[in-house]
């Protein structure tokens, strides 16, 4: 497939002043560390956490993806039940050895908890990529959300200081409910906005790729209300590698 974009489509904010850490909001359901089983009928949680601490016993990835279904089921190691996508994985991941640490239906505080008990110990990645905070939508305001992905990229940093970080913004969902501005959209900015003055992390919002040029959801690149579907990881992939070369360059 032959991928064309817009150069105004993505915004991407690489910093290169001030090496600041996020400030956490303490208190909050988004940053409050918590296990789930909430995709216990496809797989296991607590296993999956478990056979990441022995995958990075063995492994050591250049690149790590951090995020919820959509990271989980596209592909890569280590496998999930299903793999939606993988050959975009592989086209996204090309030349790298990377780490796929999607756990489906994760919100941010089951990425705080995975990350504090270990998941990004052991290893010396030189990129880690985040993916995450659609499933708060719904449960929680948009400066819940924000504070939420600020909360993992802080920890993560904390874990792997040398590693860059590439934080993607939540995509839109065809589910989302006309008018805009939606939920995503609002979360998206605030990412933006906060993320000024942090030169270890690029912010890429790649929302406006999945986006008709009226501004609503391309159905035809998603499977369901959410997860985008083999032409949707082919767009998102493609972003993703062109980062990755120029992050890791």
């Amino acid at each position: 497939m032959k991928l064309v974009f817009s150069a105004l489509a993505v915004v991407c904010v690489l910093v290169v002043g001030c090496a600041s850490v996020p400030a956490v909001r303490p208190g909050l359901s988004t940053t409050t560390p918590v296990m789930q089983n909430r995709d216990h009928a496809i797989y296991d949680w607590p296993q999956r956490h478990a056979e990441i601490l022995e995958y990075n016993r063995t492994h050591h990835p250049d690149v790590v993806i951090i995020g919820d279904s959509i990271i989980h089921y596209w592909g890569g190691e280590p496998a999930a039940p299903r793999a939606w996508a993988p050959l975009a994985w592989d086209d996204a991941f090309f030349g790298v050895a990377v780490e796929n640490l999607g756990f489906g239906w994760d919100r941010t505080e089951n990425v705080l908890w995975r990350i504090q008990h270990g998941e990004l110990d052991g290893i010396k990645p030189k990129l880690i990529i985040i993916k995450i905070g659609t499933n708060n939508t719904g449960l929680n305001t948009d400066e819940e959300i924000a504070d939420g992905i600020e909360a993992v990229c802080a920890l993560a940093h904390r874990r792997q200081p040398h590693a860059k970080i590439l934080l993607l913004g939540i995509l839109p969902r065809r589910d989302e409910k006309p008018p805009r501005p939606v939920i995503t959209d609002r979360v998206n900015q605030l990412l933006q906005s906060r993320l000024g003055k942090i030169s270890w992390l690029t912010y890429c919002d790649f929302g406006a790729l999945l986006r008709q040029a009226d501004g609503s959801v391309d159905a035809a690149l998603f499977k369901d209300g959410v997860h985008v579907n083999a032409a949707g990881y082919e767009i998102l992939g493609a972003k993703i590698h062109e980062q990755i070369a120029i992050l890791l360059k």
